[in-house]
């Protein structure tokens, strides 16, 4: 899939930059495995070691066979010079212990797995830990059940496994920043500079996997651009929230600029024209490219069983062979080092 050059300054022509209203719903853009598809995967994830420990030195040439192999190529492909987002479904009928054994392997397929916080965790359970009660500053928005607003997180890409939706709520979103980026050079090109200059970012104090130390919190030295070009490819990544906390931390307030800079390109992501929403229904796998499209996800209410409660597994994962970047955005993909890697779950 070819990726014709690209330079901040000129509109972004390729299906990079798409809306929502290109298509009817999600429906429209989802990937459904077949049948052989399904029972080749399904074989692999079967023949894991029962210690997940062992995952983690399995070569990618033994977690496949030709006909994935050809499959996961066109989606990577997709992920890393096209739309930038895969939707998977067709593993409704998993059960979870095999569907989390599939998500690694569909996962590995598309990318090289990579620690996602200081605990090093690769492969990790998403579910409300605080039970609705208020969080701080320094847990994670996918611990919770809060409302996500439009944000992107480290690695190349994420990636999302349903197991149990939420009973009531938790609708996700997606929006390509290179549509937003056309809508203010045409609209706004006076907030372009201050996207292009980027914030610091705020690193949060994170408990590491023995429990006794901890990650400091920090505001990173360097700014990080919202818009970025490199070798004829533009890459964008915006988290608001940790540009916000960092301005706090510091002491160092954002200017009137920045938040009207903000604020019109939040405006632009919510709009329903650009925002594809939808919900992740059982045993839908969705890999998401940070440095082209933001996410979101709706707040949620919970099932009062434990059994039933919204579960679902959470991969970050760097794209094979991608592109040459700013140094700021290259650095994303180091995600968030912790003592060694470590899979998680079954909850």
């Amino acid at each position: 899939m070819a990726v014709t050059a690209e330079s901040l300054g000129s509109p972004i022509g390729s299906h990079r930059a798409w809306r929502a209203c290109d298509w009817r719903d999600a429906a429209d853009v989802a990937s459904l495995l077949s049948e052989e598809e399904r029972a080749d995967l399904r074989g692999i994830a079967d023949g894991l070691p029962a210690d997940v420990a062992k995952w983690l030195d399995r070569p990618l040439e033994e977690m496949t066979t030709p006909r994935l192999q050809a499959r996961f190529a066109e989606l990577s492909k997709e992920l890393g010079r096209g739309r930038g987002f895969v939707l998977i479904r067709g593993l409704e009928r998993e059960e979870p212990e095999r569907l989390r054994r599939m998500f690694w392997v569909l996962g590995n397929h598309l990318g090289e797995p990579t620690m996602q916080n200081a605990r090093g965790e690769v492969l990790s359970e998403v579910y409300d830990r605080f039970a609705g009660a208020p969080r701080g500053i320094d847990s994670r928005g996918y611990e919770s059940n809060d409302e996500l607003n439009f944000h992107c997180d480290g690695g190349d890409c994420i990636g999302l496994a349903c197991v149990r939706p939420s009973p009531s709520g938790g609708e996700s979103g997606l929006v390509s920043l290179l549509a937003v980026y056309n809508a203010l050079l045409e609209h706004h090109p006076e907030h372009l500079d201050v996207l292009y200059r980027g914030f610091p970012l705020y690193a949060r104090k994170e408990e590491e996997a023995d429990g006794a130390s901890t990650r400091k919190a920090s505001v990173s030295n360097r700014r990080l651009p919202v818009f970025a070009e490199r070798s004829g490819y533009v890459s964008a990544w915006l988290n608001r929230i940790l540009a916000e906390h960092a301005a706090t931390a510091s002491g160092v307030p954002m200017t009137p600029e920045e938040v009207a800079a903000l604020d019109c390109l939040e405006a632009y992501a919510n709009d329903p024209d650009f925002a594809l929403r939808f919900m992740l229904r059982e045993g839908d796998v969705v890999f998401i490219h940070n440095l082209s499209v933001m996410h979101r996800r709706d707040r949620y209410v919970d099932h009062p069983d434990p059994g039933k409660q919204r579960l679902f597994y959470r991969m970050w994962a760097n794209l094979r062979g991608e592109r040459d970047l700013v140094p700021e955005h290259a650095a994303l993909r180091a995600g968030i080092r912790g003592p060694r890697p470590v899979i998680v779950g079954p909850r």
